[in-house]
């Protein structure tokens, strides 16, 4: 059955550094995501609608809402046409047609098992520039404004229920989504958790990711450790899933029971085919930072000595210059000092105080700063020396080492290049075993569907429905026997051919 989750968040100039509105389009339409793209007054390529949403951004004041991010999830049963045009309808209601929304769905490889959508919306009207939907502001705003709510993300979570259930209706299904929490339902159940983007990551790629104790914005302390009891977020909620098809199983409605059963079944299945995918996974990615690592600390080794040799080669061009630096200082001083003397001498004082013109003390500044420029031009000398000498080892132990490291980075982008594409077509089959996997238990489930609309169908049946204990058997029975005819056709086919 469909499940309802609608979130909504919001990147702002001040809440966020220039350019993760642009960021977050690129991420939600990354190619492994294989995505479905729509969008609306604003560029549907990828890279174009990042171009476009910095350009807004610059322009935009420096304490604006940049976007908002409404993210859905979709309806398994509806067709992949079905959802894309779900969520064109739910944007279409949601912003008139007024506002630029960038949409992209997940719901191949990984996703198939979970359709959603990401949505980013820039509010601002397409004629007139201002905002429409107000998103980012507080009821008390919203009221002012006249916009339903109060709260932005209440009103749309209730629009969202509307549309979806319209389209539902409108594609054939007798069930429906509700925006209430399980509580307010009257369910028993209890409710996920999300799983962030950053620990699916992890997870699927590189390791069992491990809680840690972590300071929030007020400082304080939050034992990640003791609230998660040792489990992921994907245990975690496989734990709650568990919980919940056990109550299920219990429940007193057969049909009820059967569906539980129906999804622990294929729950097995699925954890058999992930957990050895996932496995896979982590070993590619550990073979690619092995081999990368490998080649890293050659290049590591060769820039340590490369500095080794530098500091050697300059620390001894710096012993070649100091002597001849400390015998231009003290030449320097001493010609100062001459200079001094000589224009300190008796008859060379009683000649100025007399000299009422003033000539003979402009001559002896005069030849102050004629010595000084020549003091000044000989150090420059020198120093270009120094700098030439310098420059000389450093290009001779730079090119020494240069083409040695060029090499071993070559070789490492080839490598990991060759690994990479190696990769991608493993992961290329492993979509096609989700996918094959997906097909599987779909055609599973509308088998189980089928077997239960004819029990139902059956004479007394809805009597017999509540009442035999015996129902799930006896159904489960059924379906394997069908199950067992199908792949005795399917293996005929096979011999015949």
């Amino acid at each position: 059955m469909a499940i309802y989750s609608c979130n909504l968040k919001s990147i702002g100039r001040t809440t966020h550094v220039p350019g993760t509105a642009g960021a977050h389009i690129r991420y939600i339409c990354r190619e492994d995501a294989h995505p479905v793209i729509i969008a609306e007054h604003m560029p549907i390529d990828p890279v174009q609608a990042r171009t476009w949403m910095d350009g807004r951004e610059r322009a935009m004041r420096k304490n604006a809402r940049v976007i908002d991010k409404i993210r859905l999830a979709l309806p398994r049963e509806l067709s992949k046409d079905q959802r894309a045009e779900l969520v064109r309808a739910f944007m279409n209601d949601l912003t008139g047609r007024r506002v630029p929304w960038f949409a992209a769905i997940h719901q191949s490889g990984r996703d198939a098992h979970n359709p959603h959508a990401h949505i980013a919306v820039h509010d601002r009207d397409i004629d007139h520039g201002k905002r429409v939907l107000r998103l980012s502001d507080n009821a008390r705003d919203r009221i002012k404004a006249g916009l339903p709510g109060p709260k932005a993300v209440e009103w749309i979570r209730v629009r969202w229920e509307t549309v979806c259930n319209r389209v539902l209706a409108k594609a054939g299904f007798d069930f429906r989504i509700d925006h209430r929490t399980l509580t307010a339902q009257g369910l028993d159940r209890i409710a996920a958790i999300h799983e962030g983007p950053r620990a699916q990551r992890i997870n699927d790629h590189v390791k069992r990711p491990e809680s840690r104790k972590r300071i929030n914005g007020c400082g304080r302390v939050i034992d990640y450790p003791f609230i998660d009891e040792g489990r992921t977020r994907r245990e975690f909620n496989a734990h709650i899933i568990d919980l919940n098809l056990a109550r299920d199983a219990g429940s007193d409605n057969a049909v009820t029971r059967v569906w539980a059963q129906f999804e622990k079944e294929q729950m097995v299945v699925d954890a058999r085919l992930e957990k050895r995918l996932v496995a896979d996974q982590r070993e590619r990615t550990t073979a690619l930072r092995r081999a990368s690592e490998t080649y890293l600390h050659h290049i590591r080794d060769l820039r340590t000595e490369r500095d080794q040799k530098l500091h050697a080669a300059i620390q001894k061009v710096r012993e070649q210059f100091a002597p001849r630096r400390e015998a231009m200082r003290n030449e320097q001083h001493t010609e100062r000092q001459e200079l001094k003397d000589r224009q300190s001498r008796l008859h060379i004082r009683i000649f100025t105080m007399l000299d009422l013109t003033g000539i003979t003390r402009r001559r002896q500044k005069a030849a102050c700063r004629e010595l000084s420029a020549i003091h000044k031009a000989d150090r420059k000398e020198l120093s270009a020396q120094y700098r030439d000498a310098r420059n000389f080892v450093e290009s001779a132990v730079k090119d020494r080492y240069a083409k040695d490291i060029e090499r071993h980075q070559s070789e490492r982008l080839s490598q990991l290049s060759n690994l990479e594409e190696q990769h991608r077509q493993v992961e290329t089959i492993a979509d096609r075993e989700r996918q094959q996997r997906e097909l599987e238990r779909e055609q599973m489930r509308e088998t189980t569907e089928r077997k239960i609309q004819t029990w139902k169908k059956a004479p007394s049946g809805q009597e017999k429905l509540q009442a035999d204990p015996t129902f799930m058997k006896a159904l489960q029975k059924a379906v394997k026997q069908e199950d067992d005819r199908g792949k005795d056709m399917d293996d005929g086919k096979d011999r015949e051919r």
